[in-house]
């Protein structure tokens, strides 16, 4: 069996929390593993690949959630679009977060004034839910964009849209500034303190197209929404994630899978990695050295990956390690990255 296991924000934690964390299990199979390979498009990347979507200009997720929500995307270019709060400060601007929060009246207001602003642009703004927006052109577009959770309280400027379209991207989100600055949705919403949306943030651009048939995946596991969506458009019965490589292992046999573990506690990890440590670490340890898998274990954090490959203890290795300290996991993973 080929099992890609993701921990989708590790990289999030920081090294002094993670000294103290008590996981020998996962330290020693951080140490069988050759230096790892980054994906600098972080944890979006990971999903499109081992799912058999391919790269286009940008990870192009936009089509196939909207075929996931039950829409025709056809032939069109698709593009997300998150109704989101910038902070504007003195000096720089950055992405505070994405507003989850619209109710239908909203959304319907709001979709309507945008329509309406680029209605001659040749963009369609469409829905399938309060604040769950797409916006749709007939021709592709040459466009690179950052996912929000990968530009999430980080300085705006290094994630617009960049490429042979970007200029003219960037002037149509400035017009959605100047349009929503003083919208009657923000004015009430700013009387009730509710979030303001001034913004409107474009990613996952791209036209729906076959899956690679070079995908191994044949098993998904996740709770993530925007895996689990992904995974139905392109044909796959995600589950929910298994407690345990032992409960893991009572799933329906399959060459491949992917299992998307939820995300850690950044702030105060330690509980959950103990429990992965002893619930799915130790027993891929002993699957390892019996050869019973292939295994590749991703650490991801915003916007960037880490997959490492584990391999199987020799039996010497397997001697020392019953009478030598485990390696520090905050150490090896620090050093792994730096390499």
């Amino acid at each position: 069996m080929q099992l890609t296991l993701v921990l989708p924000n590790l990289l999030d934690v920081s090294l002094t929390v993670l000294a103290a964390v008590n996981a020998p299990a996962l330290a020693r199979l951080l140490s069988t593993a050759e230096l790892p390979v980054l994906e600098p498009d972080g944890p979006l990347a990971i999903a499109c690949t081992n799912i058999g979507i391919a790269k286009q200009n940008d990870w192009p997720v936009a089509p196939w959630l909207a075929r996931a929500a039950g829409i025709d995307p056809g032939s069109r270019y698709w593009l997300c679009a998150e109704p989101v709060t910038l902070d504007v400060g003195r000096v720089e601007v950055r992405l505070a977060g994405v507003v989850s929060d619209l109710d239908a009246a909203e959304s319907t207001a709001l979709l309507s004034s945008l329509r309406a602003q680029f209605a001659s642009d040749g963009i369609e703004f469409l829905e399938s839910g309060p604040g769950r927006w797409w916006v749709t052109l007939a021709e592709p577009q040459q466009l690179e964009t950052s996912p929000p959770d990968a530009a999430l309280g980080k300085p705006l400027i290094a994630h617009l849209p960049r490429g042979a379209d970007a200029a003219r991207w960037r002037r149509w989100q400035s017009e959605i500034q100047m349009l929503l600055f003083e919208h009657p949705v923000n004015r009430l919403r700013e009387s009730s303190g509710q979030q303001l949306i001034n913004e409107v943030w474009m990613w996952g651009g791209g036209t729906l197209r076959a899956t690679d048939p070079a995908a191994p995946i044949a098993a998904v596991f996740t709770q993530t929404p925007l895996l689990r969506d992904l995974a139905r458009a392109v044909g796959a019965s995600p589950v929910t994630v298994p407690s345990s490589f032992a409960a893991f292992r009572e799933a329906p046999p399959a060459a491949s899978a992917l299992v998307w573990l939820d995300a850690l506690n950044a702030l105060d990890p330690q509980e959950q990695l103990i429990a992965f440590d002893t619930n799915w670490a130790a027993p891929l340890e002993r699957a390892l050295d019996r050869h019973e898998l292939e295994l590749k274990l991703v650490f991801a954090g915003s916007g960037t990956a880490l997959s490492f490959t584990p391999h199987a203890s020799g039996a010497m290795q397997r001697l020392r390690r019953r009478w030598s300290p485990p390696p520090s996991l905050s150490a090896l993973l620090a050093a792994l990255a730096d390499a």
